[in-house]
């Protein structure tokens, strides 16, 4: 039998006569005793009472109690915790609390545990809870997912009735360690499932904010224009330095394209009217094509021509050309 199978007695042995020598001496062999792991101990049961070795590891197998005993028992004699658990009905139909209570058990008499015939001290415990009709009243007026509510009254309950109805079993000594009340595993599981699934929504939504003010912003770079946009692509290594060039200067191309076509298709004698600087027009278009801006002279310095008697003069009084309403269209 494996060790520590049960508490406090882990095995319990017959024992067969011993063999005697010359019908006078007798010795029983060591090999026929149950191993003693560590923290056990042997209580041998011989005529009606009962004899313990600490130290089985030394036994010849001569002494009186080994060679007059019927039965042999290995008794685990150290600290051990208990869990018993406790199921109490709830308000809900076919669900049940778990009330799990750990008890702390010594034993002090491995004598008195054997002649008693505690075998299994979680048995014991647990009739000893069930016994309290109160306790398995507790929970009716609770619904399952109200558990940690009912935790507090369910500890009260059980202290005190330990308190005035202490579980004893002979030759172990027991205290209360801790009292837990769980609920049915399924309604633990649909529990931690809400909670995940907040937490997800949570996070998305999270999520959505930081993306629509990063929607927002490259939102307002694009209306910058093509030059803030291919920045950018600079700034996030999504662009080489080179090609961001050549896209900024394919842009300013196809605006300057755009701009001739639409002066081309303007009826004829309509730039006269049109406050456009001709001169700053043609250097803008130029060093987009060229890259580089042409030579021309300044028409500032360039005599303008005179007015025509009777029409209205078109440059200002500082020989620039000047801006002419639709007042002026008429003369």
């Amino acid at each position: 039998m494996p060790p520590h199978t049960g508490y406090p007695i882990v095995e319990e042995r017959t024992l067969r006569p011993p063999r005697r020598r010359l019908g006078l001496f007798a010795r029983r062999d060591p090999g026929e005793l149950p191993e003693a792991p560590t923290g056990t101990v042997l209580v041998f049961a011989v005529n009606g009472g009962y004899k313990v070795y600490p130290d089985s590891g030394h036994l010849r197998g001569s002494e009186d109690a080994v060679v007059e005993a019927r039965s042999v028992s290995v008794v685990y004699v150290r600290s051990r915790r208990v869990m018993v658990d406790v199921e109490i009905p709830s308000g809900d139909m076919g669900y049940h609390f778990l009330v799990r209570t750990t008890f702390e058990c010594r034993v002090t008499d491995p004598e008195a545990v054997v002649a008693s015939g505690v075998e299994n001290a979680t048995v014991i415990l647990d009739h000893h809870l069930r016994n309290d009709p109160e306790l398995m009243r507790l929970g009716v007026a609770w619904p399952v997912e109200e558990t940690h509510r009912l935790s507090s009254e369910v500890s009260g309950r059980i202290r005190a009735y330990l308190e005035f109805y202490p579980a004893r079993i002979p030759g172990i000594e027991v205290s209360l360690a801790n009292i837990t009340v769980l609920p049915p595993a399924d309604i633990l599981t649909h529990g931690q499932q809400i909670k995940q699934l907040k937490w997800e929504t949570e996070r998305k939504q999270m999520e959505w904010v930081i993306e629509n003010q990063d929607v927002a912003r490259i939102e307002e770079i694009f209306k910058r224009g093509a030059e803030a946009a291919v920045a950018l692509g600079v700034s996030r290594d999504q662009l080489m330095m080179g090609d961001a060039v050549s896209i900024t200067r394919e842009a300013e191309v196809s605006r300057m394209k755009y701009l001739a076509e639409l002066i081309e298709g303007l009826p004829e004698g309509s730039l006269d009217f049109l406050p456009v600087d001709t001169h700053a027009l043609i250097n803008k278009a130029m060093k987009s094509v060229a890259g580089v801006e042409p030579f021309m002279e300044d028409a500032r310095g360039v005599e303008q021509p005179r007015a025509v008697e009777g029409r209205p003069s078109r440059t200002g009084d500082d020989g620039h050309p000047r801006m002419i309403g639709l007042e002026e269209l008429d003369d």
